[in-house]
């Protein structure tokens, strides 16, 4: 059986229960605090949220391209095939670097995810799966994974969104005026989507139940349910859609660049129309 690897950048986190024999690689993005640089990794967080606390300058960029150019020349060597699964080329111009620095390999693919955070996990699950069975992976079969699979965000402040660039300042003014909460998704397009707007917790709950039950169509007996979330106090929202599908949610932590982003005062989860099998 020939051998192949997958490499994502550090704002997908990897499951510890991934099968070993499909190697998953992760490059960091790196974090910029006023200038410093700093790797993505969950030993700088604490950093990260003392930053977003005392509301000091927080960028992020792409990974190092020497990184990838290290990695992917090495994993060439290793393996009859390397998977590159980038976030949304609409969201970071990672897919770029990545597709740029591949195109030297030929027996390198990169896949724009057109997502990002816990439903590429999703996706790497899938991929880990098929490529297991024999699958040779194409575009379509990560269009296809991402299709199986509903991802929500609720934040309940935008300032981070606003600042990163990652939502229209219309969108946060009227936030801001309304104390509205936005419910955001990531489009097929890859870019980030207002699907629902709600000013209290009830109806957050409301349109998030009808959002799960519209994408599954009565498909339920077959689900994973997937989530993050800025602090502990969100974590009723996620049991209460965990008691709704009837599932047990699994948690995931936001990575440093993520954070950097939205902050802490949301949440996101993704339900995947299937389940998968764990060691």
């Amino acid at each position: 059986m020939k051998k192949s690897a997958i490499v994502v950048d550090s704002t997908t986190p990897i499951p510890s229960w991934l099968d070993e024999s499909v190697p998953v690689f992760s490059v960091p993005v790196r974090v910029y605090i006023d200038g410093q640089e700093y790797k993505d990794c969950l030993e700088i967080q604490d950093k990260i949220i003392q930053a977003i606390n005392e509301d000091r300058n927080i960028e992020t960029s792409l990974p190092s391209p020497n990184d990838v150019e290290e990695l992917l020349e090495k994993l060439s060597n290793e393996y009859d095939k390397v998977y590159v699964l980038s976030v949304s080329s609409h969201l970071s111009g990672t897919y770029n670097l990545f597709s740029t620095i591949a195109s030297k390999y030929e027996n390198i693919v990169v896949f724009d995810s057109k997502t990002i955070s816990i439903q590429n996990t999703y996706i790497l699950e899938r991929m880990v799966e098929n490529i297991k069975a024999g699958k040779v992976l194409e575009e379509n079969d990560i269009i296809s994974y991402r299709d199986d699979s509903l991802f929500l965000i609720t934040v309940f402040s935008l300032s981070r969104l606003e600042k990163s660039g990652r939502i229209g300042k219309l969108i946060s003014i009227i936030g801001k005026i309304l104390h509205v909460k936005p419910i955001l998704s990531i489009a097929r397009t890859g870019e980030v989507e207002l699907v629902g707007k709600a000013l209290g917790k009830t109806k957050i709950s409301e349109i998030i139940f009808e959002k799960i039950e519209e994408f599954l169509k009565g498909e339920v007996n077959d689900v994973i349910l997937y989530a993050a979330v800025g602090t502990d106090a969100y974590k009723e929202f996620i049991f209460e859609i965990g008691k709704f599908l009837d599932i047990k949610p699994l948690f995931f932590p936001i990575g440093s660049a993520v954070l950097a982003h939205v902050g802490f005062d949301g949440f996101g989860f993704v339900v995947g129309k299937r389940k998968l099998n764990r060691q």
